[in-house]
């Protein structure tokens, strides 16, 4: 991959169904510099990653536009009211087609069940009533035929094209018999299948309106995020109090957020402190308290404290943008599960076809009329729709991205969303995932002057981002000692940082870091029942050490406990000593430890357990976790997390919660459970119905041919209706570790 790839996600409009999407993505991967390309239907998002030095947005666009579809401006209100629109544009067909559908059927049908149908009896009105009550609802149902053959003529034909065609067919045929009628041939009365026509539209249009409805409702999941932002924000602007659009605001501004108001950016607290609800970003139902100097995020909630704080985030750099981001992009992108039904779904229409036509040939040839020839032509055109097949995965995948969305777990791509479903091995990290990350110093060993040692240890930890290092600087500042700028600085993750202060060399860290041999029993021991214990060299001698303690998180136990009901195996690795990592793991319920383990060590676990055949996930939260997040079929980094850590990962936990990693596994174990259920209800509906529309009952006795093309109708319409259905279950899942 290039340093100019670049990855694009165009809102569009027009795919109907798998074959949409895979036009999508062959018109796409021709251009040169783009190096893949997925079409999710189920949200309309076409996902691009390419070249930017080859290929730009203008030309990936016009691809699409090329190939029949229309590509939305990226503006969230404008494409909810899109899909919204659209959701009532086909209700309002849906009730054209059925307020005609219904007469025309009771007076196609009722002859047949003993009705008395007014004017059955004179052919030539009876025709037309039938004519003119099928116009209102091919009228409706246009878009079948505004899609379908211009996608034929392309030579893509997708599943309005299959249902163009078996209706173009039915009616075609019923207005050769309704010329034949006026021709003088009255009995060909009985060859009329404009009720077929209405029925095949109307049935395949609730199928519709049922998708349309589950788009709007996976999209209003992300779309309401966006919303929890505050649509107005009071500024301090010329040394006055006035209030502006939350679009206006710029970094560096001065707003007062007042008790009940949401917080309208991203930014730092300067006066005032509150109680802040944080649920919408973290899942955690407890408010946390927020001072002078701390973060507040954009969509928060202000609960009983007035606030001052200074904007740094506005707009789509805002943490809240940056998550409705992250989820649309992992919506549009493709598991790797999807592909069988991709590979299905490109040939699957052009397949369809010509087993229509053979069965019709067949039907011919073997002695039988054309109505049941062209009956059977129509049933099999119509009721193998490939779009049960082509919601299996998408819609799933979309479902199951926003629940894990709702406790505050971001998966960055379809992918890991898969893969979190296969996790047999989890390694942990034990510093600020399952320990609180928040730790103090609580004894110090020295044998020099404390205050000198601290000055020490504390000036050479100053530009550490590691836990234990800012556990030591604030303990110095508790203190009121001022610290010494270091110069020489080096970083070893996993090991300490050495550094020259006031002319002297510094080395700060574990035992074999500094050199120490620790010796004293009363070192030792402290480091016995849980703590860590940091060693402090001043030119290369032993000068005293500082005892750190970091308690276990509350809910650490029962996240482990919910894991191993899962049979995943939980694995503690991590750069302490063996006896404190011994206590930390024996209060959590974890067996397996690796202590004094560098971060190429992590990845070496890892790595072993991958050749043994386990998939293998990691959660960790540090710089020096990287690697390890890199090397997991599955990284998980904890929202407190760096930076390094978080982009290093597949999945993002926005809260300090562990249950939330077993809670990443479970959704991803439903996702795909649920995935392969619609897939096979998809196979399924295919194999089976299929040859039945093909005539196959006829051959065992069973005519049932001429009832066929509405029954196949419906039968396509409720293999789309289940599969929505199923996918629709995951907004009601909850994962069982938030129970524990």
């Amino acid at each position: 991959m290039s340093q100019d790839t670049e990855r694009i996600n165009l809102k569009t409009d027009g795919m109907t169904c798998a074959a949409c999407s895979s036009v999508i993505e062959k018109a796409l991967r021709k251009l040169d510099g783009v190096e893949g390309a997925n079409a999710n239907f189920s949200n309309n998002v076409v996902s691009v990653l390419y070249d930017s030095s080859k290929v730009g947005k203008e030309q990936i666009a016009d691809a699409i536009k090329k190939a029949g579809y229309d590509v939305l401006e990226d503006d969230p209100d404008v494409l909810a009211e899109r899909e919204r629109a659209n959701a009532s544009r086909t209700k309002k067909e849906l009730a054209v087609s059925v307020l005609f559908t219904i007469p025309l059927s009771i007076l196609a049908m009722g002859p047949m069940f003993g009705l008395e149908i007014p004017l059955s009896d004179e052919p030539r009105i009876y025709s037309v009533i039938q004519l003119i009550l099928c116009i209102p609802v091919i009228a409706a149902g246009r878009r079948f035929y505004t899609k379908g053959y211009p996608s034929l003529m392309a030579g893509t034909p997708t599943m309005d094209t299959l249902i163009a065609l078996g209706t173009t067919a039915a009616i075609v045929y019923s207005l050769y018999a309704t010329f034949q009628i006026f021709s003088g041939e009255a009995h060909s009365v009985h060859s009329l299948v404009y009720d077929s026509a209405a029925m095949i539209l109307t049935l395949v249009s609730v199928g519709k309106y049922v998708e349309s409805r589950s788009k709007v409702r996976t999209n209003d999941a992300v779309r309401g995020l966006l919303d929890l932002a505050p649509p107005t924000a009071n500024v301090i602007r010329g040394g006055k109090e006035i209030t502006i659009p939350a679009d206006e605001l710029a970094a560096g501004d001065t707003v007062i957020v007042r008790p009940g108001e949401r917080i309208p950016a991203d930014g730092s607290v300067t006066e005032g402190s509150s109680s802040v609800d944080e649920s919408m970003l973290t899942g955690e139902s407890m408010p946390v308290t927020r001072t002078v100097d701390e973060k507040v995020y954009s969509g928060t909630v202000n609960l009983n404290g007035s606030m001052k704080l200074t904007t740094e985030k506005v707009g789509k750099e805002t943490a809240l943008f940056q998550i409705v981001r992250m989820i649309q992009d992992a919506q549009g992108t493709k598991a790797p599960v999807a592909r069988v039904a991709d590979k299905a779904a490109s040939v699957f229409v052009p397949a369809i076809m010509a087993i229509a036509a053979a069965a019709c040939i067949i039907w011919l040839v073997s002695g039988k009329g054309i109505e049941f020839s062209v009956l059977v032509l129509i049933s099999v055109l119509v009721i193998a729709c490939p779009c049960a097949l082509g919601l299996a995965t998408p819609l799933a995948i979309t479902v199951g991205t926003g629940k894990a969305a709702e406790y505050g777990i971001l998966f960055k791509n379809a992918s890991a969303l898969e893969r979190s479903g296969k996790i047999t091995s989890l390694i942990l990290d034990k510093t600020g995932t399952i320990t609180e990350g928040r730790p103090s110093v609580t004894a110090i060993v020295s044998e020099i002057q404390e205050t000198e040692l601290i000055r020490y240890a504390a000036s050479a930890e100053s530009r550490s981002e590691h836990p234990l290092a800012k556990a030591i600087v604030s303990y110095s500042e508790e203190k009121g000692i001022i610290l010494s700028e270091p110069s020489d600085f080096t970083s070893e993750p996993g090991g300490g940082v050495r550094c020259t202060v006031n002319g002297k060399s510094v080395a700060v860290g574990n035992e074999t870091f500094t050199g120490i041999d620790p010796s004293s029993e009363g070192i030792l021991a402290l480091s016995s029942d849980g703590k860590t214990v940091v060693f402090v060299a001043i030119d290369g001698k032993f000068a005293g050490a500082i005892v750190i303690s970091d308690s276990i998180r509350k809910t650490a136990a029962s996240a482990i406990r919910s894991l191993k009901e899962m049979d995943i195996k939980p694995i503690m690795v991590t750069g302490d000593s063996e006896d404190t990592a011994k206590a930390v793991a024996l209060s959590a319920g974890i067996e397996e430890i690796h202590a004094r383990t560098l971060p190429e060590g992590k990845v070496d676990v890892i790595k072993n357990l991958q050749v043994r055949g386990e998939n293998v996930a990691m959660a960790g939260d540090g710089i020096n976790d990287a690697p390890a997040l890199t090397q997991a079929d599955l990284g998980i980094a904890i929202g407190s997390g760096t930076d390094i850590a978080i982009s290093a990962a597949d999945v993002v936990i926005m809260n300090d919660d562990v249950r939330s990693i077993p809670a990443t596994i479970e959704i991803g174990k439903a996702a795909l459970r649920n995935v392969k259920q619609n897939l096979f209800l998809a196979f399924c509906y295919n194999s089976v119905c299929i040859p039945i529309a093909a005539g196959l009952p006829y051959l065992f006795g069973v005519d049932i041919v001429w009832e066929m093309p509405m029954l196949a109708a419906a039968a396509m319409s409720l293999s789309s209706i289940s599969v929505v259905t199923n996918a629709l279950r995951l907004k009601t899942f909850k994962p069982v570790s938030f129970k524990v």
